[in-house]
């Protein structure tokens, strides 16, 4: 049996660290893209959604309404009563705003609050000005340690009632003297005291008229805040009603199943087109998510395992600097770069398939409609997402027909309103490059990716 030399083992494992590194700076330069990719899909569907909304629900109206309920099988919205609660609603915001407006609180904020000549402010300024000496003389008694004790005692007033005898005392004669040496023209400590006392009076008072101050202050401003925003939402209250309106509509039609409102919408095509573009928005989101994190995730924790692997083959040469059985060696400095970039590619194929897709109007083909077949061509399993394995168990009998992308699939299978659509140079190239792609990679359906053995 061939050996190989321990420095050449750990030459081996320091090169497979470096394929290890390069895998994670590309899995974090893919999640960085992800994200850019992401954004733009959340915008797209943003607006896919408003137009949705829109046509849906022009106008906020008893009529628009009811029509946007019969459509979209929401019959509890017209009897919430929406546009009553819109004028109830704008009622009682003009007669709050006129209230606030007649407020002398709101009406004199410049004589109350105006930053250097209000009322207010002058006032809290002066007491605060006010207040400052008495504080000054509470701060310097209470600088001295012992100051608590002695005015807890009463010490040099009557009651004190503390033996001359004692040690406690003495201390508390030397810390009198000491504080009262902080007082030039007070000679006992019972004057200090009575000084204390007073300023402690006059800051309980002023405390008291600042706060008062303060509060007013504050009401005023609060109800300037007040003024401010149901100003602007009686300005936009029409604007406000409409949206949350239009919002409901569109929730509901997106969290419904989306084969069933499909069919629903059939009588308007042109609005089933939009909700077919705001779900299949939706849908990419969630399938572009699923992609990217399946992907990592498997790549990530074959290269923790990778890793730990090396870390234990160092350890053990380091330990006994021992040579390593050749057959050992051959499968350590394996190449596994080029099953990394199988992966990649597979990953790639996957994710750019799903993000270039746009041709909302295929969904009109499928009764049931799953929009990562549709994406897909149904080349790729996507149980690893759960929206996707959850319509695989409600749809058991479900089984895909490419025919129908393009409206080729027997008559029977056909929707009433299928399109015949027929192939655009868009698809002839697209179908190319997938036909490609299946010579140099048979696809067996398999996950995106699979741990390498070696």
């Amino acid at each position: 049996m061939s050996w190989v030399p321990a420095q050449q083992v750990l030459e081996a494992v320091e090169w497979q660290r470096k394929v290890l590194s390069e895998q994670q700076a590309r899995m974090a330069a893919a999640a960085q893209q992800h994200k850019a990719e992401r954004h733009k899909v959340e915008a797209e569907g943003v607006q896919a959604a408003q137009d949705l909304a829109r046509a849906v629900l022009p106008v906020l109206d008893a009529a628009s309404i009811a029509h946007a309920a019969r459509l979209v099988g929401l019959p509890g919205l017209p009897g919430e009563d929406l546009p009553g609660k819109l004028e109830a609603r704008r009622a009682w915001l003009a007669s709050r705003l006129h209230a606030i407006l007649h407020d002398p609180r709101y009406a004199n904020a410049e004589l109350y609050r105006h930053p250097r000549t209000g009322t207010l402010v002058t006032a809290l300024a002066e007491a605060r000005e006010m207040r400052a000496p008495f504080i000054q003389v509470i701060e310097v008694c209470r600088e001295h340690p012992r100051f608590e004790r002695l005015l807890e005692v009463g010490f040099g007033t009557e009651a004190d009632k503390g033996a001359w005898w004692r040690y406690s005392h003495w201390v508390d004669r030397s810390a009198a003297k000491e504080i009262v040496a902080r007082f030039p023209g007070k000679t006992t400590f019972a004057e200090v005291l009575q000084e204390y006392r007073r300023a402690a009076e006059a800051v309980a008072t002023y405390d008291a008229e600042i706060a008062r101050l303060r509060a007013e202050i504050e009401a005023g401003e609060a109800l300037a805040r007040e003024y401010r925003t149901l100003y602007d939402e009686h300005h936009h209250l029409d604007a406000q009603g409409v949206e949350y309106a239009r919002g409901r509509i569109v929730r509901h039609m997106l969290t419904a199943d989306v084969s069933l409102m499909s069919q629903r919408l059939l009588p308007v095509p042109d609005v089933r087109l939009l909700f077919l573009r705001t779900s299949g928005l939706e849908a990419k989101l969630v399938y572009l998510d699923g992609v990217q994190k399946a992907h990592l995730q498997q790549m990530d924790q074959e290269i923790g395992a990778q890793r730990a692997k090396l870390n234990g083959v160092e350890q053990r040469t380091r330990k006994r600097w021992a040579p390593m059985p050749a057959d050992k060696y051959a499968k350590l400095v394996v190449d596994r770069r080029p099953s990394y970039e199988k992966r990649w590619q597979r990953f790639g194929k996957i994710y750019g398939q799903v993000n270039a897709f746009n041709r909302w109007d295929r969904g009109r083909n499928y009764r049931d409609l799953l929009w990562w077949d549709v994406m897909t061509r149904g080349r790729y399993d996507g149980s690893h997402i759960m929206e996707v394995d959850s319509f695989h168990r409600m749809h058991p009998g479900y089984t895909f027909d490419p025919e129908l992308l393009h409206g080729h699939g027997p008559v029977s299978a056909q929707p009433a309103d299928l399109d015949p659509l027929l192939p655009d140079a868009q698809d002839e190239a697209e179908a190319a490059a997938l036909a490609a792609g299946d010579a140099a990679e048979p696809d067996t359906g398999a996950d995106l990716s699979v741990v390498d053995a070696s």
